[in-house]
């Protein structure tokens, strides 16, 4: 997916996407979180102090 077809569909100019990802700090919430549909990227909050859940082992050999 080129830039300007996420920009399209973010409902932005290519030009706009291109300054948000030279100054990420400044992307707000709601257009990260549509980016990351728009790209079919899942985030996913917890705690700072829980880890992560563990793969079971799928019986492959180590």
């Amino acid at each position: 997916m080129t830039q300007s077809e996420v920009a399209i569909r973010l409902g932005i100019t290519q030009q706009t996407l291109s300054a948000l990802e030279r100054n990420a700090k400044k992307v707000s919430a709601d257009r990260l979180l549509a980016l990351l549909s728009i790209l079919g990227v899942e985030l996913v909050m917890r705690k700072a102090n829980e880890l992560p859940p563990q793969k079971t082992p799928t019986g492959q050999d180590w």
